[in-house]
């Protein structure tokens, strides 16, 4: 059978079926026959199928009979290619992209083993070919056999949007050589629309690159960062999508750390929603890129901005991209987790270079439990509060670069501040030489470690509980200074551990050394099982109903290692809705079930606005059997109640002073006025504790005074009651409720506080200062609040 016999065989065989799969055609006899025939009679199969400009079914024929490799002559490759271009007024006649891959690898190979004279008479027939095909990839093949034209082709980067103009421009002021530029345009072009890139674009990339700037690759993640959205749903078109992740991809090759900041702010504008109420993100697909390019570029700095990146966002799908990333980066080293971010918490060279000299007197980066800061020190050696005005002038440049590296030391250390905190909820133990060198004598984790309290277990003998001074000697709560014992294992000391006198002598030592710890430690709330609880044995009610912002609450959730399942209005099917946790270190899963409030408006993200808190039960992680809470582990215990206690208490309807003045759903009055002034939870004993000790310091100590749950204010128009659980406000003579929504500022910043992770705590000091000099209030919706009888 000759070979347009076969080839009218084909598409009678393609036009019987709808719209075949690539499995089925290739499984058909007719395609079958021409892949089995011999190569002569193959290729004149492919070049007449290639003379067939329009129709789906010759692209779809020829990306299968194309693939196998056939022998081409110069005068073949002219009839591949000619027939395309004689349709400049139909763009639309050129094949799908898996037509044109195939066509341009057969012209590929070809090509390089034809004659110089020959390959230089096709130059222009295919570099015309090049600059038409719709499929980067393919045009990239093709362009690279002749060679770069003269100048960038910019083309290669649509200009529709506002991403590519910005691309283009990046390129046109690029200091690289030219032909560095075209080869670097060509990689990014033909980075995958799908998927990942494969290892051969890898390999590009990386020759591609090494001549590159890391200025240049800077310059791209700016424009990126820079752009507007394409339209209210759109951010970027596709190719220039595609285009964006070959250029993070390339980041990651280059490995440089100075990029890693750039990654992950796309990251974060990738994740973003845009288009409102209806909208997604911007590019998911970027945003994931981002995250990996920060994984490959390693070391240190890395894990500070993977951990960064992982606090920022609260997307579930890149939430498990950048664990991933991390646990991958783990694997890789031979460690857990938790071992390479311990190992991984950057120094920034604080050891050597904490003091930077300056054209006058220096400049010192103070490293405390909290936070980091600079002092300047003049001349004679004396701490001053600020940098003197000259000084500032003349030395701006190595100022600017001391507070960059100031905000990165704080960044490291507010990742620490988690990381310790977490360490709360799993018993980890390290031998004491691990500890000392991962901890202890770290630059900054061992400005946290001194001041959290810690358990250190002898070989043969009992435990020593303290606060480490130096590497053998810890102080204890009364005061004492003990000897840490030789070979001990080493514990973070927690308080459902320890007896009720053992935690209020911590308390009572941390307030009066003035110690402030990173987080709640020796003032964490406590959550020991009840009798209730005992009696309903397999679930908790402690929490169940309360009134909460759902959209507010699953960020809490995903913040504290929570997977929530939300409950929407188009997903009938879930009838609650449920977030869970796993203690890994215990093998237990807890769960949190709330119920969504269905007849209210729902808002914005198609989510019900509000929910109702129900159950807490607790779970077998492997097995899924329900495990009685007598059962559960009182670390696991305390630790998820902890965290369902800051859900509901953080985002309860009776947390907003202003509910009530909306005039909306009076059904929930009772709720909120309960919430508001009811019986204190654990946070707020906690906080009444705190400020029994630190109230009566104060310059408006005469004026107040404690009841029950509320802290008294004694002002010159009225007296006022802060119930110490809200913050709420109640006047006399009649309980009138008093509505402020903030006092921010004052005096009550500038107290010692010995954690700075409640803002309840912050609000009821502000609220005393500014409610005790009540005279002075000039806000007048607060003055005429206070005038009203």
């Amino acid at each position: 059978m000759d070979a347009a016999s076969l080839v009218a065989d084909a598409f009678r065989a393609l036009r019987s079926r709808s719209v075949p799969l690539d499995a089925e055609v290739r499984a058909m006899p007719e395609i079958q026959a021409i892949q089995n025939a011999p190569d002569g009679l193959r290729r004149e199969c492919v070049l007449i199928v290639s003379e067939n400009v329009d129709g789906y079914d010759c692209s779809q024929l020829l990306s299968v009979v194309a693939r196998k490799r056939l022998p081409l002559s110069a005068e073949h490759i002219e009839r591949l290619l000619t027939p395309r271009l004689r349709e400049p007024e139909n763009p639309q006649a050129w094949w799908g992209s898996e037509a044109l891959r195939a066509v341009s690898r057969q012209i590929e190979h070809a090509y390089t083993a034809l004659p110089g004279a020959e390959q230089q008479r096709l130059k222009p027939l295919i570099g015309r070919a090049a600059d038409e095909l719709q499929d980067a990839a393919a045009a990239t093949r093709l362009r690279k056999l002749v060679g770069p034209d003269d100048g960038l082709r910019l083309d290669l980067i649509d200009a529709t949007d506002d991403v590519g103009p910005r691309l283009r421009s990046a390129f046109e002021s690029a200091a690289e050589p030219a032909e560095v530029l075209a080869t670097a345009l060509d990689v990014l072009a033909a980075f995958p629309g799908t998927g990942r890139p494969s290892k051969k674009w890898l390999t590009e990339a990386e020759r591609a690159t090494s001549q590159l700037s890391v200025s240049l690759i800077g310059a791209l993640l700016d424009a990126a960062l820079d752009a507007a959205d394409a339209s209210t749903y759109t951010y970027a078109n596709d190719g220039n999508e595609s285009f964006l992740c070959g250029v993070v991809a390339v980041a990651g090759v280059l490995q440089d750390p100075a990029l890693l900041s750039r990654l992950r702010r796309l990251a974060v504008k990738s994740v973003t929603v845009i288009g409102g109420q209806y909208g997604n993100p911007r590019t998911l697909r970027l945003a994931n890129s981002s995250a990996q390019a920060m994984a490959d570029i390693g070391g240190p700095p890395s894990i500070t901005e993977l951990l960064a990146l992982e606090r920022s966002v609260r997307h579930g799908t890149l939430l498990r991209q950048v664990r991933k990333a991390i646990d991958a980066l783990a694997a890789a080293q031979g460690l857990t987790r938790d071992q390479l971010l311990e190992r991984a918490v950057e120094t920034h060279d604080l050891d050597a270079n904490r003091l930077t000299k300056l054209s006058r007197g220096a400049v010192e980066i103070v490293v405390d439990g909290r936070t980091a800061s600079l002092v300047y020190v003049d001349e004679n050696r004396k701490p001053r509060k600020s940098v003197p005005p000259d000084i500032k002038r003349a030395d701006a440049e190595a100022l600017a670069a001391i507070r960059d590296r100031l905000k990165a030391i704080r960044k490291t250390i507010a990742g620490e501040r988690v990381r310790l905190d977490g360490l709360m909820s799993t018993d980890r133990r390290w031998p004491l030489e691990d500890w000392r060198s991962w901890y202890l004598d770290h630059p900054v984790t061992g400005r946290m470690t001194r001041t959290l309290v810690w358990v250190f277990s002898a070989p043969d003998g009992p435990d020593v509980v303290g606060i480490p001074l130096d590497a053998t000697t810890l102080v204890t709560s009364s005061s004492q200074q003990a000897e840490i014992p030789p070979g001990a294992e080493v514990r973070l000391w927690h308080p459902i551990h320890a007896s009720a006198d053992d935690v209020r002598a911590w308390r009572q030592y941390l307030l009066g050394q003035q110690v402030v710890q990173p987080f709640k430690q020796a003032f964490r709330e406590l959550y020991a099982l009840t009798p209730a609880e005992e009696e309903t044995r397999l679930y908790s009610n402690r929490f169940a109903g309360h009134v909460f912002g759902q959209v507010q609450a699953r960020a809490l959730m995903k913040g504290r290692g929570w997977a929530p399942v939300a409950v929407a209005w188009w997903d009938d099917g879930i009838e609650n809705g449920v977030a869970r946790r796993t203690f890994e270190a215990a093998g237990i899963r807890a769960e949190f079930h709330f119920d969504p409030v269905r007849d209210l408006q729902v808002g914005a993200t198609e989510l019900y606005t509000y929910c109702t808190s129900d159950q807490v039960r607790f779970a077998d992680a492997r097995t899924e059997d329900s495990i009685p809470l007598t059962d559960v582990p009182p670390l696991v215990l305390t630790e998820a109640l902890r965290d369902v206690d800051l859900f509901v208490g953080v985002t309860s309807i009776g947390a907003d002073p202003e509910w009530l003045d909306r005039g909306t759903e009076r059904r929930f009055e009772t709720y909120w006025h309960t919430f508001g002034f009811g019986e204190l939870s654990a946070a707020g004993e906690i906080r009444r504790e705190v400020l029994e000790q630190l109230v009566p310091r104060l310059a408006i100590a005469d004026r107040c005074a404690f009841e029950d749950r509320y802290l008294t204010v004694r002002g010159d128009l009225r007296t006022y009651r802060i119930h110490l659980g809200s913050g709420n406000i109640l006047m006399s003579p009649n309980d009138q409720y008093l509505c402020i929504v903030a006092a921010p500022g004052g005096q009550a910043q500038k107290l010692f506080l010995p954690f700075d992770d409640d803002p309840v705590l912050s609000l009821v000091l502000s609220k005393a200062f500014l409610l005790a000099n009540d005279t002075t209030i000039k806000d007048p919706t607060i003055t005429a609040q206070i005038n009203r009888r």
